[in-house]
């Protein structure tokens, strides 16, 4: 009655890959970063290191050479309340 031998086969995945394996894939191709963009977080990662490295010797110099306030003035603060404006 039903001929269905010129019937094409819908069932199979793309070159008869599982499930699994398109899923690997997918997720191999996800996590997979150009080395260009590893270079260049490489070198931001860097510049970061750099410059905490700098802040680090800022403040120690500034440990060292900051001079306080005088405690007079530390005490006597005039402490003024401002009108908050809405």
């Amino acid at each position: 009655m039903n001929d269905y031998n010129d019937l094409e086969d819908v069932g199979k995945d793309r070159s008869e890959k599982t499930k699994k394996e398109i899923a690997q894939e997918r997720l191999l191709k996800a996590t997979v970063i150009p080395a260009s963009k590893l270079a260049e977080a490489k070198d931001l990662e860097l510049q970061r290191s750099r410059d905490f490295e700098a802040s680090i010797e800022d403040e120690e110099r500034h440990r060292r050479t900051a001079t306080t306030a005088p405690e007079d003035k530390l005490k006597n603060l005039p402490l003024t309340r401002e009108r908050l404006e809405e």
